[in-house]
């Protein structure tokens, strides 16, 4: 029986083409013109090049799409757009990333680097600065560029999509950490998190409609606005808040909170919150985690999922 070229399977041909130095990788290429074919296919190369270094172009290609992000100048230039050549581009980057991964105190500077960013993170979260996501994101992106097996990288790209409520986006990015380092811990944690909003955003009836409240949800919270405005002004007082906290929560906030709460969503003249500051809340948790506005309506007598009434017994 003669076994021919062109019947060996191709999850072997793959492996190959993963297991194999650029040099060896060639010179199979050279044994026979079958050879040839597969293992100088442009997408051969390109397969390659992003199993073993990451594929920044579509990780530069999600920050800028789903964020809005205008990442920086060096960036833009080397992954906004693929090469043409992929072999060419292997060879390179092979080259380059070979001498640098070997380099230690570019490493410490990597690894310093990411725990800066770390702290940026705890910073964005107190002041709400996009700008300092966009600065974050650049320098994971940068140290992945020279340690494509940084996991915690592509991890900390993930949380800053996560924040900015591109959840699918995230995902894609949580995978790419779990594919360099399947013990990686956080990407578990975060994706359980994900999981769990995407799980509020399910129902019957939608919450949010093009990033505003829809119309069946804020029917539902002008009802609850309602049943707590007892003097019917138009704007929760200080008592008034307070219950309706305590029925939600089950805990009654310090004075101070419900001062801010008008401060920040919406007061009137006597800095108590108005039905528009009540509804602005609720945007915000619910841009933030929709399962739980679905289980303050819950307490409230509502089915989470239909935003219908329940019955009383």
């Amino acid at each position: 029986m003669v076994f021919q070229i062109e019947q060996i399977p191709d999850v072997v041909i793959e492996a190959l083409v993963l297991s194999l130095e650029p040099v060896d990788l060639f010179q199979l290429a050279l044994t026979s013109k079958t050879f040839y074919q597969i293992f100088m296919n442009n997408n051969v190369w390109k397969s390659k090049s992003l199993h073993d270094f990451g594929d920044l172009f579509q990780i530069y290609t999600i920050m800028t799409t789903a964020t809005g992000f205008t990442l920086d100048d060096a960036l833009t230039e080397k992954f906004s757009h693929e090469p043409s050549d992929w072999r060419s581009y292997y060879v390179q980057k092979n080259s380059s990333t070979a001498n640098d991964e070997n380099d230690t105190a570019l490493m410490d500077e990597a690894d310093q680097e990411y725990a800066n960013a770390q702290t940026q993170l705890e910073t964005f979260q107190q002041d709400g600065n996009v700008e300092t996501l966009v600065q974050v994101a650049c320098k994971m992106m940068h140290i992945l560029d020279v340690f494509p097996g940084h996991a915690g990288c592509y991890y900390i790209l993930g949380f800053i999509l996560f924040v900015l409520n591109k959840l699918e986006e995230a995902i894609i990015l949580l995978e790419m950490s779990r594919a360099v380092d399947p013990n990686f811990e956080p990407v578990d944690v975060l994706e359980e998190e994900i999981e769990r909003i995407a799980q509020g955003y399910k129902g019957e009836e939608e919450l949010l409609q093009d990033n505003q409240l829809s119309g069946a949800l804020r029917q539902v919270l002008e009802e609850v606005f309602s049943k707590f405005d007892a003097d019917q002004d138009g704007a929760l007082d200080g008592k008034e808040l307070d219950k309706f906290i305590f029925t939600t929560n089950g805990a009654h906030p310090p004075p101070a909170f419900l001062r801010q709460m008008g401060l920040r969503f919406g007061a009137n003249s006597k800095g108590w919150l108005t039905r528009e500051g009540f509804l602005a809340f609720y945007l915000e948790q619910t841009l933030d985690d929709p399962s739980e506005t679905r289980n303050d309506l819950g307490v409230h007598g509502y089915d989470p999922q239909t935003l219908k009434l329940k019955m009383s017994d």
